[in-house]
């Protein structure tokens, strides 16, 4: 019964998909939306596979049993199921923001997804299958929103967008789990999707500002140092959007400025230390790595300017460079480590055959700056190869949109060797 019902609702999105505006207005065809979607599903399929029959402890699994436990107390208890989101069981109240564990907030991460899962649920009859479809029904969105700003950047670049946006293996795959990965994606990309038209129609409306609002909002709830990181590379793109001639200048001095902010934060207060809560977030991954098998040896890292300068490399190599394609330990990190090589691959073709005399708009240093900080505190702050792949998934796609994009394609496929027509 629960196939038929997977099937149904399968058909019932790739037709929701047809109909729209929002899809309908994309520039991409009906076919393609759907042959798009159609790949998502049988990246859920695989995806829920794993949870279930491959790891060891699934986080998937395990929000989607506390969204059975919200759907039952709805029926036990209603006004517990209402409140109980709120409920604080610590004494130091709703400090400790950024602390990853005794903390409200990092509760209420995890009890927000349990909550929109057991919305689901009422659909679902408590499938885990369905669920995760429902999920990647909403995160479809944030790849078609960001799929309609670049499209108008690079008229010419479909195919690059379309491997970057809506196929590139690592973010495909864990983005279609239920997970904070997905959300996270698709709250960005809505981000860009109205900053983006906000600043290019020059009309402000309520409505967009707060649709940004409400996602800038959700990103905090789910994950707060993703907004840490967001913050600058926003107020760099707005204010470069306003003296477009020095973009990259506004870019460098805001980021400048941010990183000063970052390492006196602690003068301000102590809980509101910024390198201390990196590092201490570094400590809490080397403890967890001690139970599993894929954490890297990293050196500790200090709330120090010192100390971040000194792990950079390290960060770098994390974030860029694992798991090495020649020391595979295990087999279910070889995908990664080639995908890994085809991204240093693309980095280095953009480097010798990137387009000259081009134009960037503000939004793509905007995709540069905030992706390269986002997996430098990956890097700082995640040594464990199995954590890393999946955090840092979701960020290359807007790292290698204007890679992918700038890269002289029509030069490389005309080098001796690649073309063989005289």
């Amino acid at each position: 019964m629960l196939y038929l019902l997977f099937i149904f609702y399968s058909v019932l999105f790739c037709w929701l998909i047809t109909r729209i505006q929002f899809f309908k207005k994309s520039g991409l065809t009906n076919q393609a939306l759907i042959v798009l979607f159609v790949i998502r599903i049988f990246s859920l399929l695989v995806s829920c596979y794993v949870n279930i029959y491959v790891l060891p402890v699934s986080d998937s699994l395990t929000f989607h049993h506390m969204g059975i436990d919200e759907f039952n107390l709805l029926f036990t208890n209603p006004h517990e199921y209402l409140i109980n989101i709120f409920q604080n069981p610590y004494a130091h109240g709703y400090s400790r923001v950024f602390e990853d564990s005794h903390s409200f907030w990092n509760n209420f991460r995890t009890n927000l997804i349990a909550k929109m899962l057991s919305l689901f649920d009422f659909f679902s009859f408590k499938s885990f299958w369905i669920n995760t479809l429902f999920f990647n029904f909403l995160v479809f969105f944030g790849c078609v929103a960001l799929y309609k700003v670049f499209i108008k950047i690079f008229p010419k670049g479909f195919y690059q967008l379309i491997f970057c946006i809506f196929l590139l293996p690592s973010a495909l795959f864990y983005s279609s789990m239920i997970h904070r990965d997905g959300l996270i994606f698709l709250s960005v990309s809505m981000i860009i999707y109205h900053l983006f038209f906000l600043i290019r129609l020059h009309q402000p409306t309520i409505k967009r500002i707060l649709i940004i609002a409400l996602f800038l909002i959700l990103i905090f709830l789910l994950r707060n140092f993703v907004l840490v990181a967001l913050l600058p590379a926003l107020i760099s793109w707005i204010i470069a959007s306003k003296y477009p001639k020095r973009t990259l200048l506004t870019f460098i001095l805001v980021y400048f400025f941010g990183a000063i902010l970052f390492f006196s934060s602690g003068l301000i207060s102590p809980k509101t230390n910024l390198p201390y809560y990196v590092s201490s977030r570094q400590q809490s991954f080397i403890e967890i790595g001690k139970m599993g098998n894929s954490t890297v040896s990293v050196a500790e890292l200090k709330p120090t300017v010192k100390s971040f300068l000194i792990n950079a490399p390290q960060a770098f190599n994390l974030m860029l460079m694992r798991p090495y394609l020649s020391r595979i330990e295990s087999l279910q990190y070889a995908p990664f480590a080639f995908e890994i090589l085809l991204i240093e691959i693309l980095l280095i073709l953009f480097i010798f055959f990137h387009k000259k005399k081009v134009k960037a708009d503000p939004v793509i240093h905007f995709c540069l700056f905030f992706s390269f900080s986002m997996l430098m505190v990956i890097g700082y702050t995640v040594p464990i190869i199995g954590a890393l792949v999946r955090y840092r998934s979701i960020y290359f796609i807007f790292l290698l949109i204007p890679v992918v994009c700038y890269i002289e394609w029509n030069k490389i496929l005309k080098m001796p060797g690649i073309n063989s027509k005289k």
